[in-house]
């Protein structure tokens, strides 16, 4: 997994921006991003991910928070762009170290749980569904009264015991 791909620190920098000015940064740099090549722009990709991944834990978080949100506005005014950027910065994590690989799941996966709405986490599962595949979604969640249950997860109602749970054996 060596690379001759350096860091691109004009990424990074953006962490010392506030988060509206950053989110706008980083949308144009994605729109600028989608007009390459998928070898240019995997590529681009893990420079900045290599730069990113350099920053402290809460500006890794505040950072990725503020990435996932040019990428959702980026889908709203056109899906395929913004998969193109995400499926390049994918394909670019296969090329970096395990560690940040790992970090970049775990990471991705609690700013999903915690800043987003599970709406938002809808627009994002089109855009890093792997990622994002144990994540409540707004789809998953029960919108019935209680006792109709209408989540994904839950059991189909034929197949729900009415017997205590602690009575497993009879």
């Amino acid at each position: 997994m060596t690379s001759d791909v350096q860091g691109d620190a004009s990424w990074s920098a953006l962490s010392a921006t506030e988060p509206a000015g950053r989110i706008e940064a980083m949308r144009q740099r994605f729109e600028a991003l989608a007009d390459l090549d998928q070898p240019a722009r995997e590529q681009q990709a893990q420079a900045m991910i290599l730069a990113e991944f350099e920053l402290d834990d809460d500006s890794l978080t505040s950072f990725t928070e503020s990435r996932l949100r040019s990428w959702m506005a980026m889908a709203g005014a056109n899906l395929e762009r913004a998969q193109s950027v995400a499926s390049a910065y994918h394909k670019a994590f296969e090329r970096v170290p395990g560690g940040i690989a790992m970090k970049h799941a775990a990471v991705v996966q609690t700013v999903a749980r915690t800043a987003v709405t599970p709406v938002d986490v809808d627009v994002l599962y089109e855009l890093i569904p792997r990622l994002l595949a144990n994540v409540p979604r707004a789809s998953q969640e029960s919108v019935g009264a209680v006792g109709t249950s209408t989540t994904a997860s839950s059991p189909p109602p034929e197949r729900m015991s009415s017997k205590p749970w602690w009575k497993f054996w009879g």
